[in-house]
């Protein structure tokens, strides 16, 4: 389960680390992160960044012990913890939070994603909103993304050609080690 939502209370944000440590609280039996969402375009992004941080501890190739600091690492496509928390870590100024929620249990991750939409209410922000121009903007400058790669990807539209180009990046972060 992943989202990104909108107008979230303004007490998650006055708090970021008792948030997280709600949201641990929710999850005791799956795996759930929170995140700065501004750079998110599409859920597939937070999709394809926690089947990459699940393939990197398959393959030992993982950079944290924790998962969810692993997801992170693959969402920011970095390799340096520090870096990727500073860079996806929600603060006072973060104006749309996402989530992900991992569990092998489908009603689990569903509980636990309805508990976290509880804790950070909003709203969920839609995949055609994820995909306007200043979002496309702030993603391309986030993921140093070129103009000249948005061409090169040969994709139908702008929006698509940016959402490979940080799929991309996300499957490939073990290249920068």
């Amino acid at each position: 389960m992943a989202a990104v939502h909108k107008n979230v209370r303004k007490n998650i944000l006055s708090d970021p680390i008792q948030a997280i440590e709600s949201v641990k609280n929710l999850s005791r039996d799956a795996i759930a992160q929170l995140f700065d969402g501004r750079c998110v375009i599409s859920v597939k992004q937070i999709h394809a960044a926690a089947v990459a941080a699940h393939l990197a501890f398959k393959a030992k190739s993982n950079i944290s012990k924790k998962f969810d600091i692993e997801f992170l690492l693959r969402l920011a496509a970095d390799t340096q913890i520090s870096r990727a928390l500073e860079k996806m870590g929600i603060t006072a100024e973060t104006r749309e939070i996402g989530y992900c929620v991992i569990s092998e249990n489908k009603n689990r991750a569903l509980k636990v994603s309805s508990d976290i939409v509880r804790l950070v209410g909003g709203e969920p922000m839609e995949e055609v909103e994820l995909r306007k121009d200043e979002r496309l903007f702030e993603a391309m400058r986030f993921y140093n993304i070129t103009e000249m790669e948005i061409e090169a990807a040969q994709a139908p539209s702008k929006a698509d050609a940016v959402l490979l180009l940080i799929l991309e990046r996300i499957a490939t972060l073990d290249l920068k080690r």
